[in-house]
């Protein structure tokens, strides 16, 4: 229970303990040294769905340690590796012996069920000892510490992506260590060291705020010390994106209030006598000082995070732009086979934001020095979250004692909302004498084994139809494709037959009944390749895909003949007041590639909409949006069916047949 009320959702727990908790639990870990987590998934059963940028796989997950200067990719923080419910996989932190102490956190990160998983619960906070942190006076290391969790629940997104489990009586509210106006309890007049993660869903920036009977200063941000340490906080406040931290050195007169935006979250009490009064986080011999804020002392940080504000002569600088978008980040949904960037050079990497004011920009692996004030963001200071449309720089590998890491380095809108419908991007690392991925430790036990999975938990699920095989396909036309596969199950109710022009975000291109192993595709695009996947249905149960087999159409003449469907966009739009509009975006072109201006799109939205089917004209680009009729409110998703498209030029036959974004389940 969380406030006296009731949720059932999904969290995280440690092996061997009964149940979850919100937060999960703390991860403490040292620089320099090598950690296994050993991932199980114990959620029921479901099959993943091929559906890409929406809504989807409740119970399918991973974990990402958000803040980590380690490896993005497997056995390491690769977030494109998940496991469904019943299956297990183990994670390798290779810990660099320079990384920076301090405050990180950890939350689920399957694209498609983020948004729903942490906004119920799945996250919990990453401690790296900064005992050993040089430049850290030892005064300031020996204040006491409080872990604080101040993290944003909204049962409300129960029922997003297919989910059935979330339900009970809590409603949406800010806790604090899974409290509901709770108690921070601490003794009078004495320093303590705070670190505070605020966990929001939804990562536009908050003020949070402490009263008037404490004095509150600030140490780090996002698990780096600041330039210059400590930083008075006259107003006892602090603007913080919902994916920051803060490490706060705090000290109490007077009871006081916890609060989020204005609203109190938690009540400090101040009860006992004083403490520990050689601790504080102050320059040696300067606590009493009036002016002890003027006064301040410096971390040494790692060359990861070396200043990089004024660059040595010869240093290379790559520069890039970056346009935050509610869906798309450079105008492109994610697609994990085609990266935003392609690094191939060691530079300093210097990127202007766009849109992340609105859309907060994260970016894995490596954190961002900000040049000059931007907002509440500091000029010099380090972050892993922006949210202004700031110019950042980070270094990337340009030094032997700061190698880059090789391969996917993601990047996303932190609106998890956003970054599940397409919001994220990627950069592909692939620089001389680049860090790769670590890989697992010697096991000190014979019966230690390590697995990067997935693997299976107990007794397996049960199976759904065999996975046809044997998928062979062959062009015979400048618009037609013919598919043949082997049946391999005795008791499927038909095949559904996917189809991609880039090898990857297949959709649904056509269905056929039990027993039957051919399929001809027709109004292709001319000199266009093609790859198909093909799988068994039998009731609400999938198999696996069939292998993916490609072609590519003949050359046209180059005089058209048909229409073609060129692409389909689907998501929503914001109307405000939390309402929004399904939105479904068609390009038509003739089978020579041209646009096709003033052909009739005919269509039906789908998922949480039930309208009739709308028809409209393409314009001079060969595109036409169309919206639904009537906004809706909440965590809504939106699909559209392209079911024709008619009255294009004289000598353009139709385009026939039926184009779904996301496909429909069975």
């Amino acid at each position: 229970s969380v406030g006296g009320e009731t949720i059932t959702t999904r969290v995280y727990r440690q092996g061997g303990q009964e149940g979850g908790t919100i937060p999960g639990p703390t991860l403490v870990m040292q620089p320099g040294q090598k950690y296994v987590l050993k991932f199980h998934n114990t959620l029921p059963f479901e099959p993943r769905s091929p559906e890409h940028n929406v809504f989807k796989d409740p119970n399918v997950s991973n974990l990402h340690t958000h803040g980590l200067h380690i490896s993005g990719e497997s056995p390491g923080d690769d977030v494109t590796r998940d496991f469904a419910g019943g299956e297990g996989g183990d994670f390798v932190y290779d810990i660099p012996e320079d990384h920076m102490g301090g405050t990180f956190w950890y939350h689920a990160h399957h694209h498609g069920s983020t948004f729903l998983q942490v906004s119920a619960g799945a996250f919990g906070l990453i401690v790296i000892d900064d005992s050993a942190d040089l430049g850290v006076p030892t005064h300031v290391q020996e204040m006491d510490e409080r872990h604080l969790v101040v993290a944003y629940l909204d049962p409300d997104v129960a029922g997003t992506g297919g989910d059935t489990l979330i339900t009970g009586t809590l409603s949406p509210t800010w806790t604090v260590n899974g409290k509901v106006n709770g108690d921070v309890c601490m003794p009078p007049d004495t320093w303590q060291h705070w670190r505070l993660l605020l966990a929001d869903r939804d990562a536009k920036e908050k003020t949070v705020s402490i009263g008037n009977g404490c004095e509150v200063a600030l140490m780090a941000r996002d698990g780096v010390w600041r330039t210059e340490a400590p930083k008075q906080l006259a107003s006892n406040s602090l603007v913080l994106t919902g994916a920051s931290r803060a490490d706060l050195a705090v000290r109490c007169s007077a009871g006081a209030e916890l609060a989020v935006g204005g609203q109190t979250v938690a009540n400090i009490v101040v009860d006992g006598s004083p403490n520990n009064a050689a601790a504080h986080p102050f320059v040696a011999g300067k606590q009493d000082d009036p002016n002890r804020y003027e006064y301040t002392w410096s971390a040494n940080r790692p060359p990861y995070l070396r200043d990089l504000r004024f660059l040595g002569a010869g240093e290379i600088v790559n520069i890039e732009t970056v346009n935050m978008g509610a869906r798309t980040i450079n105008g492109s949904k994610f697609d994990m086979m085609n990266p935003t960037f392609r690094f191939t050079d060691s530079a300093i990497q210097d990127w202007t934001l766009k849109g992340a004011r609105n859309h907060p920009f994260h970016l894995h692996v490596y954190h961002v020095q900000v040049q000059g004030d931007c907002g509440s963001f500091e000029d010099g200071e380090y972050y892993d979250v922006i949210s202004g449309n700031c110019n950042i720089r980070f270094d990337l590998g340009t030094s032997p004692d700061n190698p880059a890491y090789a391969g996917r380095t993601i990047m996303h809108c932190h609106i998890l909302e956003h970054e599940d419908q397409g919001a994220m991007g990627w950069a592909d690392v692939k620089v001389a004498n680049a860090s790769g991925p670590p890989t697992f430790p010697i096991p000190s036990d014979s019966n230690e084994v390590y697995d990067m999975g997935p693997y299976q938990l107990g007794d397996p699920p049960q199976p759904g139809p065999n996975a046809p095989s044997d998928l062979y396909v062959t062009a015979v036309s400048t618009s037609e494709i013919d598919l043949e596969w082997i049946d391999k199950s005795n008791d499927e109710d038909g095949f559904d037959i996917f189809y991609s022009t880039g090898g990857s975000n297949f959709l649904l291109r056509g269905n056929v009944g039990p027993d039957v192993t051919t399929y001809s595709d027709s109004g292709l695009i001319a000199n266009t390749e093609y790859t198909y996947q093909v799988r068994a249905v039998r009731d609400s149960d999938v198999s696996d895909f069939s292998n993916a087999a490609t072609a590519r159409t003949f050359e046209n003449s180059g005089i058209p003949t048909m229409l073609q469907l060129r692409s389909l966009t689907v998501g929503t739009v914001s109307e405000g007041k939390g309402l929004k509009s399904g939105q479904a975006i068609v390009v038509v072109e003739d089978d020579t590639g041209a646009p096709v201006t003033g052909a009739l799109v005919t269509g039906v939205f789908q998922q949480s909409w039930s309208e009739p089917a709308v028809s409209d004209p393409t314009d001079i680009n060969g595109s036409t949006t169309i919206t639904t009729s009537e906004p809706q409110k909440g965590g809504v998703t939106a699909g559209f069916c392209v079911t024709g498209i008619s009255d294009g030029p004289e000598g353009l036959d139709d385009w026939v047949g039926e184009i779904c974004d996301p496909y429909p389940q069975p």
